[in-house]
């Protein structure tokens, strides 16, 4: 068995969706191994909660297990199921007690002039979420994600952290191109702006 399990864990999504649409069992849970924990991740920030990101992950696979079928090779694995957990999702979330009850606004979510001055979108790119190591700037930066309106949530979700390409994140969500960078620019800039206060009070309270 444990050889098998190698032999599994080197093969490419696709191959393993082959085996499981064969009605390989093994096959499709090393798909699952493969990704609950990154699921799992993005629901606890989607949802708000571990319950809810269980259930969502739980729904996911199942949905995933009965559709693995109508799978085509020629799509890309990874955006087919982040594309159901994106439906599971945001059925928790409307159905959640644990999401919050309100969210930013567009203009909101916007720094104004003075604060743009500060902050620098080009570097966000280049600290994805997940390297960010300090604990408590880690904490600040799942506040700021988790009064995001939902949409700019996922987006920023899937490409910061998950690093799906804005097409590919198009196709997760239902949107273009266009829009996809529109909700990553907003979104990015508010997350700066959240941090440049936490940093602030940071150096206040060591005053």
């Amino acid at each position: 068995m444990e050889g098998n399990d190698a032999m599994l864990a080197k093969l490419q999504d696709n191959e393993l969706v082959t085996r499981a649409q064969q009605g390989r069992h093994d096959a499709f849970e090393e798909l699952v191994s493969r990704y609950a924990g990154r699921l799992y991740s993005m629901g606890r920030r989607m949802c708000g909660n571990d319950d809810d990101a269980k259930d969502m992950l739980q729904e996911t696979f199942m949905a995933a297990f009965k559709g693995i079928d109508g799978f085509r090779a020629e799509a890309k694995f990874s955006v087919w199921l982040f594309q159901i957990a994106k439906h599971a999702c945001m059925r928790m979330r409307r159905k959640s007690t644990f999401a919050p009850r309100e969210t930013l606004s567009l203009e909101e979510l916007v720094p104004n002039e003075e604060e743009l001055k500060t902050l620098s979108v080009a570097d966000w790119r280049r600290t994805p979420i997940d390297k960010l190591l300090n604990k408590e700037l880690q904490g600040a930066l799942d506040e700021a994600i988790q009064v995001l309106p939902p949409d700019h949530r996922m987006v920023l979700l899937l490409r910061d952290v998950e690093g799906f390409s804005a097409e590919e994140t198009g196709q997760i969500v239902g949107a273009s191109i266009s829009a996809v960078k529109s909700r990553l620019h907003r979104a990015r800039l508010f997350a700066r702006k959240h941090l440049h206060h936490f940093y602030q009070d940071q150096g206040s309270s060591h005053v």
